[in-house]
């Protein structure tokens, strides 16, 4: 990555031509950018290019909040930190602003009041895409301290009056301001938890304790859920699935090509795998995927497949060590190997208790 530019403070930033521009005006038009110059948006993602692909760009090009809903292994926390290549290099930011403010257009009045006095002579610094990008796994113990904020006592006992702004400690979606927030698992938050969002995603203020700040925070939320969790574990409540402008189904690869370009993307192979074994095991998980002894609510994770690839190189590592050979090469006896290992990745139907290892079998056997 470049280095920031060589500007300080307001007046320099004027006269290198800066102007302001919004958040999803910045990755719309970087996102046409790579469009029109033919460049991939989103590499190392295999199996979704004609169809969630195209409606993410969609939504993005609308402005639109976006969640995806998927089971678990298809890519969904990989998408999501994918966009972070469609934010600028860098952007400038005031000086000791803790919300990230624009130096063309603050959005507190502490900010204003020292842009107004400083005029031209208002500090600037910059701040990279990488810390733009904010990711929260939602848990049950995440607090709306946690996401938007709270009363920081510490400022209280410094002498501020308990009413003034400056006694907030902003959570993380105010500080991710000119940023994506990204949250996994968005059902498992609390649906008061939710309910905190709402003000902060579509009317633009912040509620914390009694207070109620307009704030126009420009930040993009996503947010990625499991189907099951959407309607059992969790629940999206409704206020906040219809503040997301683009609700988005992922799936696994289609392709079986794809299903390999995978394994061998992400997996860490300490020795050679022909790649006739990989087939085999992107046809393995296929099956499981098709079985209907397996819940395929909680689906079979491209995980699966990654883990039995890295056993297998594992497995072919060991016996070569063992028996001195110079080069370690995984076999087909390798792959059941690796199958007795990867069971607690599957979740089976109720009724096939205690059968579990032999639908593995039988489905490696027919793969």
């Amino acid at each position: 990555m470049s280095l920031p530019p060589n500007v300080s403070t307001v007046g320099e930033l004027k006269a290198a031509g800066y102007q302001h521009r919004t958040l999803r005006a910045e990755i719309r038009e970087n996102l046409l950018a790579k469009l029109r110059a033919g460049e991939d948006p989103w590499p190392g993602l295999h199996g979704l290019d004609q169809t969630v692909i195209p409606q993410v760009e969609r939504a993005l090009i609308a402005g639109h909040d976006i969640v995806l809903l998927g089971e678990r292994g298809q890519g969904k926390t990989r998408l999501l930190r994918s966009l972070v290549a469609l934010l600028d290099d860098w952007i400038p930011i005031v000086a000791g602003s803790e919300l990230r403010e624009d130096p063309f257009a603050p959005i507190t009045d502490a900010t204003r009041e020292r842009a107004e006095k400083e005029s031209d002579g208002l500090a600037v610094d910059w701040v990279t895409r990488d810390d733009r990008y904010a990711e929260k796994l939602a848990t049950p113990d995440t607090s709306v301290a946690d996401l938007i904020g709270d009363i920081d006592p510490m400022r209280v006992a410094e002498g501020r009056r308990l009413g003034d702004p400056e006694t907030i400690h902003y959570g993380l979606i105010p500080r991710s301001n000119r940023g994506i927030v990204a949250i996994n698992e968005l059902p498992d938050l609390a649906e008061r938890i939710q309910v905190s969002m709402l003000n902060v995603m579509e009317e633009k203020d912040v509620q914390i304790r009694g207070y109620m700040l307009r704030l126009p925070l420009d930040v993009l939320v996503v947010a990625s859920a499991n189907p099951e969790d959407y309607t059992n574990r969790g629940r999206i409540i409704t206020p906040l699935k219809d503040r997301f402008g683009a609700e988005i189904r992922t799936h696994y690869p289609l392709a079986l090509e794809d299903e390999i370009a995978v394994i061998r993307q992400e997996a860490n192979l300490v020795a050679e795998v022909p790649d006739i074994l990989l087939e085999i095991l992107a046809r393995y998980t296929r099956s499981l995927r098709e079985s209907s002894a397996v819940n395929q609510r909680a689906g079979v994770s491209a995980r699966f497949a990654i883990a039995g690839a890295e056993t297998i190189a594992a497995g072919a590592l060991h016996r070569a060590t063992v028996r001195g050979e110079e080069e370690a090469v995984a076999r087909l006896v390798d792959v059941e190997s690796a199958v007795e290992v990867l069971g607690g990745k599957i979740e089976f139907e109720s009724g096939e208790e205690g059968r579990e290892w032999d639908i593995l079998e039988y489905t490696l056997r027919i793969s």
